[in-house]
């Protein structure tokens, strides 16, 4: 499979409504599954120190805590599918529940000295057919409406729907019962994992992982094979314990301990990647805030923050890093280099002290899982870099995605639960894009004259970006969103710069030319900006006073203190300042009268509404302000005599706009000797 036909299955998978509540559900049973293993972990402790009856207390609190999931699993997913078909959730939680507790008990499901059934796929399936269900009913208007209060037809309803689809459902389950029974049987009959097979093993953990990709627990969803996994472990040790019968390697808490560091796809070693290699602060915040949760092999934080789950770029080192470090434990411990497994112990165990733990006190396993660790690095840092690149230095995947897919609190009303591939998506989808641009063609730079009506020259140039085909087509800015979603603003402004400061270096002689960049609130607010184009200037031709920087209101909202470090830095060195698109905000008269500018462009939306009255009243008003500032007048957008007329009328002279120059190459420019 191509890398777009994974990409295309892993979108429309995102976009799945069932998948995404189900995501949401099993997140919002996390507390669940911490607790059991936090109470297993302690209870695992107090055993090892001889606290005996204090263990056996917090042990069963870890088994009852544990009890409460597939019941948990069944209400919250009944909720979310009522939600989704707009249908009574008391309607379909009700029913859910009772058929999940009969079809459990008459199947054999239930817990051991327990009534509660612990199937999980059937807690699952159970919801999708009684909502399914509940929405036929309301939809053939079975349901009751009458005269009567709202509660009388509540009751009547809920207690209808409940008779009905249990006499269905639980029926239609005792009736088959053979029939299902044999199916079991004949299930039976196809070749289980074997205990003693590595690629049982790897398969296994393939397949576990694979739901952990979409945002299933694929613990959940494979907990019969892992129960039959338990119990032939401990079967395992009692023989080992009684007879010194030889231990297998591919016991329960083998998986955990080697194929699961830091959780599911090994992503302690993700995290470790995240730390070590980033160029992005967002992402090594993540690391940081996740890593003591990782040790603990906690990783949800990282698989639906970061996300991993939908993730096209890691989803490839997520499913083969655990199948690594599977095959390197088991290579190791049938070679005798390290002992095999002997003891059950937490999977909430911290890593390296599990290993040292589990095999009876062996330092060669803990060493053994820190080479599976670096190998896992190994394995997720191309990939890593891949998405590092992605994204780029400035910004980071996370906040929207999972704000957008992970919605929980809002499973019991209307909301609809979201899919977590749209940002992302959008963002490879950029990154093709610019691409696609590259290998067709070369971004070139194309300036602007600002003429003056009064000398009759041009006054400075403003640089601007274009792409240029290799056959010759210009294309507009419309690319530049896309190095925005990539984090990539940065980058591109600054190779603007440079740019700029090369190709107009034969004018630099002229002490009246100057040039004049865009530069965007998210480069003029990186660390160390000032020094970066003081550096880029001093290398070129020009001097300070020959270079101009445009800023807009955007970047004088975001952090005024740095901003205005920053420009008084630049004004220093001799830098000139202009604030772009003047009158287009609602602040700008503010922020005009707190900083110095040495021009001030009046944007070309008051232009435009120069054939009013008020039109033209608004404008002189704003050039006013201007004046009182010092600073110069560009007025952008000029493209009419009338318009033309009205600025010289105005005392205005610096103008920008079509009626006298378009943009241009730099070639042209210099052919039209156009400078003052």
């Amino acid at each position: 499979m191509n890398f777009q036909s994974l990409y295309r299955v892993i979108a429309s998978t995102s976009e799945n409504s069932y998948i995404n509540g189900l995501c949401n559900v099993f997140l919002m049973l996390l507390p669940i599954s911490l607790l059991s293993a936090f109470c297993m972990l302690i209870g695992n402790g107090l055993t090892m120190i001889g606290m005996m009856e204090l263990s056996d207390k917090v042990l069963l609190i870890s088994t009852l805590i544990w009890k409460l999931f597939p019941i948990l699993l069944v209400v919250y997913y009944s909720q979310f599918l009522a939600t989704l078909h707009k249908t009574s959730r008391t309607n379909v939680i009700t029913p859910s529940l009772l058929i999940y507790v009969l079809l459990g008990h008459e199947w054999g499901l239930l817990h051991s000295g327990s009534m509660i059934p612990t199937n999980y796929p059937l807690a699952i399936f159970i919801p999708l057919l009684v909502s399914k269900t509940t929405e036929i009913l309301e939809r053939k208007k079975l349901f009751m409406e009458s005269e009567l209060p709202n509660v009388v037809d509540q009751t009547i309803n809920l207690v209808g729907a409940c008779i009905f689809m249990v006499v269905l459902f639980a029926g239609a389950g005792f009736l088959f019962k053979g029939w299902i029974q044999s199916i079991g049987e004949f299930v039976r009959l196809i070749p289980s994992l074997d205990e003693y097979s590595l690629g049982d093993a790897l398969l296994y953990e393939l397949v576990r992982n694979l739901f952990w990709s979409i945002g299933v627990n694929g613990h959940i969803i494979l907990a019969p094979l892992k129960n039959e996994l338990y119990e032939f472990t401990n079967q395992s040790f009692e023989l080992y314990a009684t007879f010194g019968t030889p231990l297998p390697i591919l016991t329960s808490n083998f998986y955990d301990i080697y194929a699961g560091i830091g959780g599911a796809g090994n992503t302690l070693s993700l995290v470790l990647c995240m730390l070590l290699f980033t160029r992005n602060k967002g992402y090594r915040a993540l690391a940081i805030a996740t890593l003591f949760l990782s040790i603990f092999n906690i990783n949800e934080p990282i698989l639906f923050g970061l996300p991993v789950i939908f993730n096209p770029v890691l989803v490839i080192p997520f499913l083969l890093a655990p199948i690594a470090g599977l095959t390197l434990a088991y290579i190791a411990t049938s070679l005798g280099w390290v002992d095999p497994i002997s003891t059950i112990v937490s999977w909430m165990t911290p890593a390296f002290f599990s290993g040292y733990l589990a095999t009876g006190n062996d330092l060669s396993a803990s060493v053994l899982q820190l080479v599976i660790v670096l190998v896992g690095i190994a394995i997720y840092l191309p990939f890593f870099k891949q998405m590092d690149k992605v994204v780029g230095s400035n910004a980071i995947f996370t906040k929207g995605l999972s704000d957008n897919f992970f919605n929980y609190r809002d499973l019991g009303n209307s909301r609809t639960v979201m899919g977590v591939l749209p940002q992302m998506s959008s963002n490879l989808a950029a990154q093709r894009d610019i691409s696609q641009l590259q290998k067709t063609g070369e971004f070139v730079l194309f300036y602007q004259p600002q003429y003056d009506m009064t000398r009759r020259c041009v006054n400075s140039l403003e640089v601007l970006i274009r792409h240029r085909s290799y056959d010759g087509k210009i294309t507009p800015p419309i690319f530049l969103s896309n190095f925005a979603k990539l984090g990539l603003t940065s980058e591109l402004d600054l190779w603007v710069v440079k740019q700029a400061l090369n190709e107009v270096s034969p004018l630099a002689a002229n002490p009246n030319f100057k040039v004049s960049i865009n530069i965007s609130p998210d480069t003029f607010l990186i660390e160390g900006f000032a020094k970066i184009v003081t550096n880029l200037i001093e290398k070129s031709s020009l001097s300070f006073s020959q270079v101009e920087f445009e800023i807009t209101e955007d970047l004088l909202i975001q952090d005024e203190e740095k901003t205005w470090s920053v420009l008084q830095e630049l004004r220093r060195m001799g830098i000139r300042i202009a604030l772009d698109d003047f009158g287009a905000g609602y602040s700008s008269i503010g922020y005009l009268s707190r900083y110095e500018f040495d021009k001030v462009k009046i944007d070309r939306s008051l232009v435009l509404n120069l054939n009013q009255k008020n039109g033209k009243e608004m404008f002189s008003l704003t050039s006013q302000l201007v004046r009182t500032t010092g600073a110069e007048i560009v007025v952008e957008g000029v493209e009419l005599q009338e318009e033309i007329d009205f600025m010289v009328a105005q005392n205005i002279h610096l103008i920008q706009g079509f009626y006298f120059y378009k943009p241009m190459p730099f070639e042209e420019v210099v052919e039209k000797s156009l400078f003052c």
